[in-house]
């Protein structure tokens, strides 16, 4: 026994010293900076939870010290399982916390941020959402899948009730250099339509839709006699999913922002790589290729009629946007040569796609009175811009974040250039 008490004595004394650098680091980072809501309730949760920690931590320890000899060992051994839980879970949250605490105001775009959480909670089932925004190392936008961190945080609820997660939490990271850049941050919208993707079966509105494109993958995937195993069959089920949520992401973006998000994907493509043909109709494991995804962009924006609404700019960004939607399917590239990728991709693309434009017309509010409201408003937004003032509007309806955000980036991309020759 008293080996067994000394071991469970060290760690606690350990899982203690993490605790309370957790939640006196969260304190700091609150006292110092400012941040958005969802990362002022993530903080507070992380100090709830070292805070119930460290009493939770003492009672266990001086309940250990008075054991009968008899059950002794199995109590020990049932307390030191408790704070591997309490390990792991504090380990999860340490690779959160640093990155939320550098996104503070100062370095990421916040009112971007703040209306496109506004936007997702104003989605059916949605409501109780908020986005904690993270930096990151990688020159990419991530969505940090939030299950696995719900789950964990629940197996934690169990031993400290008072350290309950935030309902509706979610995380997307940002990469640190482009944290105060406006345009290519238009991004998130597609990481929060991965947050939506992962939420998708507890929204009941949706399971019929979320149901039409499970059974339609299935039945595309049976059609495959390559599949010859289990491992074939699980790896190509992991494929098609990847690229299902890349579509469904980008429609969802589309829907919410418009043709802006269509225009910082190009950027985005841009700056981590070439334009090259190639590369561009090139489906890989992780997403379909970049020919494919616009083509879906071009036909949801005609639709929605916003395709209409830009009429006017023929920007080098939007005449790539149209070369490329405009490759036929057939000269896409699967990411290998055999003939189980090939077909694969010609399922997505003919039977699979037209039920993830379904879910996402589903998910989302309708389109084309933004885009109305966009081309009513471009002209005035536009000459403000022109003269380096605040857009506004003579009426007594000021023009709306999705029409200011359009006729900003149409601006960015054609008479910018025109100003800064003059």
């Amino acid at each position: 026994m008293q080996a067994g008490l000394t071991d469970l004595l060290h760690d606690a004394a350990v899982l203690h010293r993490f605790a309370d650098f957790i939640e006196e680091y969260c304190k700091e980072q609150e006292r110092s900076q400012r941040y958005i809501d969802a990362s002022g309730d993530f903080f507070r949760y992380a100090e709830n939870l070292a805070g119930g920690i460290k009493p939770e931590l003492r009672n266990w320890v001086e309940r250990a010290s008075r054991f009968p000899p008899e059950i002794a060992a199995a109590r020990v051994a049932t307390l030191r399982r408790n704070m591997l839980t309490f390990k792991g879970y504090l380990k999860l949250m340490h690779t959160l916390i640093k990155p939320a605490a550098d996104a503070h105001t100062l370095s990421i775009p916040a009112p971007l941020i703040n209306l496109a959480c506004d936007q997702l909670r104003q989605i059916e089932g949605m409501k109780d959402s908020h986005i904690v925004v993270l930096l990151t190392p990688q020159l990419m936008y991530f969505q940090r899948p939030h299950t696995h961190v719900k789950q964990q945080a629940k197996r934690v609820e169990n031993l400290i009730p008072k350290a309950k997660f935030p309902a509706g939490l979610g995380f997307i990271e940002l990469p640190y250099s482009q944290g105060p850049s406006f345009f290519t941050n238009l991004a998130i919208y597609h990481e929060i339509g991965h947050f939506v993707y992962e939420e998708l079966s507890t929204l009941p509105s949706l399971k019929p839709h979320v149901a039409a494109l499970k059974s339609v993958t299935d039945q595309s995937l049976t059609k495959f006699p390559v599949l010859k195993n289990r491992q074939d069959r699980l790896l190509a089920e992991k494929i098609i999913e990847s690229w299902t949520q890349e579509i469904f992401c980008d429609l969802f973006a589309l829907r919410l922002v418009g043709p802006a998000f269509s225009f910082s994907l190009v950027e985005i493509l841009g700056l981590l790589g070439s334009h090259s043909r190639e590369l561009m109709v090139t489906f890989n494991e992780e997403h379909p290729a970049p020919a494919c995804r616009f083509a879906e962009h071009v036909k949801l924006l005609r639709k929605d009629t916003w395709w209409d609404a830009i009429a006017h700019i023929q920007p080098e960004q939007k005449r790539l946007i149209e070369e490329l939607a405009e490759i036929p399917s057939t000269d896409y590239k699967a990411y290998a040569g055999e003939s189980g990728p090939k077909g694969l991709m010609a399922a997505f693309v003919g039977s699979i796609i037209p039920k993830i434009e379904n879910l996402v017309r589903h998910a989302t509010p309708e389109a084309k009175p933004a885009a109305e409201r966009f081309g009513s408003a471009r002209r005035t937004i536009e000459d403000c811009l022109s003269v380096g003032v605040v857009p506004h509007s003579n009426s007594s309806t000021p023009p709306d974040p999705v029409s200011i955000i359009n006729s900003a980036f149409c601006f960015y991309l054609t008479a910018l250039p025109k100003i800064v020759k003059e």
